[in-house]
């Protein structure tokens, strides 16, 4: 079932309140066509429940509320005078109203609550603890969407993989808490530098990730440099002898795919830095890229 509905996770506000609109509207409609004597609050129901998953908790409230002032608008000019053949009162039909409201409020309220602990769980399952960056396997199953948006708009995927010059020293001599700043700070500034779209991950000790889109406008070899150069200058701000040594690709947005070639490509051009004298970057291009750039 959540495979199933795994895409209602991802709607965007906007087209989550279009969906809930839409149902609503649907709903409405099936109730007028067939009067007061069918009860269709399955249907209003499963529209609360949707604005609930998808938009949490008030405005599932919200929509309950409306959801059932429409009904009983609706089912009112046909409906009371039933109600007072049958002998209701008006007390007792406002009675069943809230009892219908307070329901559904309560289930609306629980299916709330589930999407919050399954946000909660998938965030812990994706999230590196101490950094609050992605681990190593979110950042690889997350490469293609980024490609898909590269793809879409146009850009060019710049890969980077970052390595700590410098950071085992600073737990062997200040002890690991200091090492554990270091982390923090690092991973706050390429954080803050990055969009919502880009991916940045802890991949584990002192080696980092990032996957970023590149407008045409920008030049990629650019963004890096100017990334490498902030990064540093976070690490300096930490008072430790620690320096970032990071390996660039420029990769065509087409072949974003290849997820672990990629990785590897970043790798490699890290480790040549490496071999050099460390603190520095290398920037390499992928063949589609060069390609294309030739033509």
């Amino acid at each position: 079932m959540m495979r199933s509905f795994r895409w209602t996770t991802q709607l965007h506000p906007r087209q989550a309140w279009l969906g809930v609109g839409a149902g609503l509207l649907l709903v409405t409609l099936l109730d007028w066509l067939t009067g007061p004597m069918m009860s269709l609050t399955i249907g209003y129901l499963f529209v609360d429940c949707f604005a609930a998953w998808t938009l949490r908790e008030r405005a599932g409230i919200g929509v309950v509320l409306f959801s059932v002032a429409i009904s009983s608008a609706m089912n009112g000019f046909g409906y009371i005078p039933a109600v007072d053949q049958s002998g209701l009162s008006t007390t007792v039909a406002i009675w069943n109203t809230a009892t219908r409201a307070a329901a559904a409020i309560m289930i609306v309220l629980m299916v709330a609550t589930l999407r919050h602990s399954i946000d909660s769980e998938r965030w812990r399952a994706s999230t590196d603890y101490l950094t609050r960056s992605l681990n190593g396997g979110a950042f690889r199953s997350q490469i293609e969407r980024v490609a898909r948006i590269g793809r879409r708009r146009g850009a060019t995927l710049l890969l980077l993989y970052m390595d700590l010059d410098g950071f085992k020293a600073v737990n062997d001599r200040y002890g690991h808490a200091a090492g554990d700043d270091v982390l923090r700070c690092f991973a706050d500034e390429a954080r803050a530098r990055m969009r919502a779209d880009d991916l940045f991950a802890r991949l584990g000790g002192d080696e980092f990730c990032a996957c970023l889109a590149i407008e045409r406008e920008a030049a990629p070899e650019q963004v890096a440099e100017s990334l490498h150069a902030r990064l540093s200058d976070a690490l300096r701000a930490t008072g430790y002898a620690v320096t970032c040594s990071m390996g660039a690709v420029v990769i065509d947005a087409a072949a974003g795919d290849d997820t672990e070639r990629l990785i590897a490509l970043a790798d490699e051009a890290m480790l040549e830095v490496k071999r050099n004298g460390k603190n520095a970057i290398r920037i390499a291009f992928d063949t589609p890229v060069q390609m294309r750039r030739a033509a």
